[in-house]
């Protein structure tokens, strides 16, 4: 019987394929005799639906961790003859400790404002129970590693990614098993927020993490051309990225007279900067990143690409943990992404 099965499968895969080509070439529109085939279309559309791809990985990812931790629970409370309640509340609830009114009073101090109508008891009373909160998620995410680590869990679904070229200004060694690409608004106030996050990533993982920037200017934005202009100015003369944390700090338009000061203070030669600015030799300098960002389906700032796995908006530091982690933990595939030294 194995040969004859063999054979069926051989036939059905034949068939599979047969079935995918002749989609590709099936019209979609015609134009008199002439036709637009499928085929035609998605390579039109290139990598312009990454983003609807990548929500529905997400979904599916979560889905499938929580069936994941379902089966993992249930599996782990049986071998203790217990329930998968009892379980929980053994290995989570009772190995957290309750925070006390020394972690509790700076936070209010933080956000008293948060908690009108109440007194400063209940209000200490709500913040201790989210700190609690806060606290078992975190075990039973440690818990949930371990049981994962223990159980040898595999994750065969395969995340959406995208090519991207790493061309522009960059930190961390062009060598680094994960590259960080950012498209980005200097007057983008979201932009400004993931700087931040962005210096925690290198701080947690060092040489591990390469983090490429690239222009994205918004039309809507009338000064972020501008910006962009600075920056390369800025670039060439061996200053980008102190210059480009000083962009972000004003979070909204950017006058020249802001730029001349970002400068001064990214400690760059005033007059060089400004024969580089007025000569405008870097005015369209922005335009080969916004053209590569819309190849490969940008429309909001910022939006990241970690070894071409798509995040957009300023997300926090978990979320690029997490991605982060797995491609550290994955076996070595052709990067998503072509590496280019910056200037």
């Amino acid at each position: 019987m194995r040969p004859t099965v063999s054979i069926t499968l051989v036939v059905l895969m034949i068939g599979a394929l047969s079935l995918s080509a002749a989609e590709a070439v099936k019209p979609v529109a015609t134009i008199g005799n002439a036709a637009i085939s499928m085929g035609e279309l998605d390579t039109a559309i290139g990598a312009r639906l990454i983003r609807l791809r990548t929500d529905e990985y997400n979904i599916r990812r979560g889905v499938l961790d929580e069936l994941i931790a379902t089966k993992l629970i249930d599996a782990e409370a049986a071998r203790r003859h217990v329930t998968a309640g009892e379980l929980i509340k053994t290995e989570v609830e009772d190995r957290i400790t309750a925070p006390d009114i020394a972690e509790i009073e700076p936070v209010y101090d933080g956000v008293a404002d948060r908690y009108p109508g109440m007194t400063k008891e209940q209000a200490l009373s709500d913040i201790a129970a989210g700190m609690r909160r806060q606290r078992i998620a975190a075990r039973r995410t440690q818990f949930l590693k371990e049981l994962r680590a223990a159980a040898g869990v595999k994750v065969n679904l395969e995340p959406p990614r995208v090519a991207v070229s790493a061309e522009g200004p960059s930190r961390g060694s062009a060598n680094a098993p994960v590259t960080i690409i950012e498209f980005s608004d200097f007057e983008c106030p979201f932009c400004g927020h993931a700087v931040e996050t962005l210096q925690q990533v290198e701080k947690s993982y060092g040489d591990k993490v390469r983090i490429v920037f690239r222009d994205y200017p918004l039309f809507s934005h009338r000064t972020a051309k501008r910006a962009a202009e600075a920056a390369h100015c800025a670039d060439e003369l061996g200053k980008f990225w102190e210059m480009h944390d000083r962009l972000f700090t004003k979070g909204g338009p950017l006058s020249d007279g802001d730029l001349y000061r970002f400068a001064t203070q990214a400690g760059i030669d005033r007059q060089k900067f400004d024969a580089c600015l007025t000569s405008g030799k870097y005015k369209e300098a922005w335009k080969p990143s916004q053209d590569e960002g819309n190849r490969v389906g940008v429309s909001s700032t910022p939006s990241f690409f970690i070894n071409g796995r798509l995040i957009v908006g300023a997300a926090g530091f978990d979320v690029f943990a997490k991605i982060i982690d797995e491609e550290l933990a994955a076996p070595p595939q052709p990067r998503a992404t072509t590496t280019v030294a910056s200037k």
